[in-house]
């Protein structure tokens, strides 16, 4: 399949099985915005008084518990989006082979092997961000050397070193990320399809991106950007809408106690959903890109492989 025959793949899978992959979707983007709601309403009493230009409190226990549960909540995320991708890659795959599958089924295909795909989205964030934590770490080693060199300053001469090290790192570390993910992508795929472990799924997904990395790189950006003017067109039409609605207010000289508050969080509760929907329909829109270059890339590698076996 060419670029544009792609892209047209997943805007017809994403057109005729919306609702599958949307309800698919809408559990781990409501999990997220839930979490987001608890964690904004837990910080809400530590940054009441500043709002009320008050002497702000900030108790240590507190603040520890506070860290404690947002970093509980990324662990929750990573493994909720572990088992979301290869219930959203199946339903994907399913589709683009005809076939209808429901959103239970689905998930029982994640559930069913939750400890693997649990497994493989650990060993791919390993494998993408170890390298650049130990070099962010060589990094941080110079920074303290230079400080106690210092004796608590940062010594002039180590920021002409420090400065353009630290850049260059920045640079490495976006561009070794995305080659990376490029070679690892189709993991997820690779192990719905076949069944295997994910090791296997990894050195399966480095394969089968053979010559497709650049192709998948701009899929990506162009479904993001897709997805970004979206968002931008949605956000202008809420606030217009909000802007029309407090200018009519005003006109009728409605009173902020009531009025102004319900307004705003109708507002809020409109933009929330507007932020959800967004978000479930671009991870749908990935997920399914995965599958259809996961298909795309399987039988193209078996065509040629048949094809040597031929002239053998």
């Amino acid at each position: 399949m060419t670029f544009g025959q792609i892209l047209d793949r997943v805007l017809q899978l994403m057109r005729a099985n919306l609702r599958l992959f949307m309800g698919i979707a809408l559990v781990p983007a409501g999990l997220i915005v839930a979490y987001c709601a608890v964690i904004l309403a837990a910080f809400f009493p530590l940054l009441k008084p500043l709002i009320l230009n008050q002497q702000p409190h900030f108790p240590l226990m507190t603040m520890v518990w506070l860290f404690a549960a947002e970093i509980l909540g990324w662990i929750l995320m990573i493994v909720i989006y572990a088992l979301y991708e290869p219930a959203a890659v199946y339903a994907a795959l399913e589709a683009n082979a005809g076939t209808r599958v429901t959103i239970g089924k689905a998930w029982a295909v994640a559930w069913r092997k939750a400890g693997r795909y649990i497994w493989l989205a650990i060993l791919r964030a390993l494998i993408v961000m170890l390298p650049i934590l130990v070099f962010g770490g060589v990094i941080a080693g110079t920074v303290g050397l230079s400080l106690a060199r210092g004796h608590g300053a940062v010594d002039p001469s180590a920021m002409i070193v420090i400065f353009p090290l630290f850049m260059l790192f920045y640079l490495a570390a976006m561009v070794f990320a995305v080659l990376v993910m490029l070679r690892l992508v189709l993991a997820v795929p690779a192990c719905v399809a076949e069944d295997v472990s994910a090791w296997q799924g990894l050195r399966r997904s480095n394969q089968l991106t053979i010559g497709a990395k650049g192709r998948i790189f701009l899929l990506f950006l162009l479904i993001y950007a897709i997805a970004y003017a979206a968002f931008l067109v949605a956000e202008m039409v809420i606030f217009f809408v909000a802007g029309i609605v407090a200018l009519a207010g005003m006109m009728l000289h409605l009173a902020m106690a009531p009025w102004g508050y319900v307004g705003i969080g109708v507002g809020a509760v409109v933009f929330i959903c507007a932020y959800l929907l967004w978000m479930a329909c671009i991870w749908a829109a990935y997920t399914t890109l995965f599958a259809v270059v996961y298909r795309d890339q399987r039988l193209r590698q078996e065509a040629l492989a048949g094809a040597q076996v031929q002239a053998g």
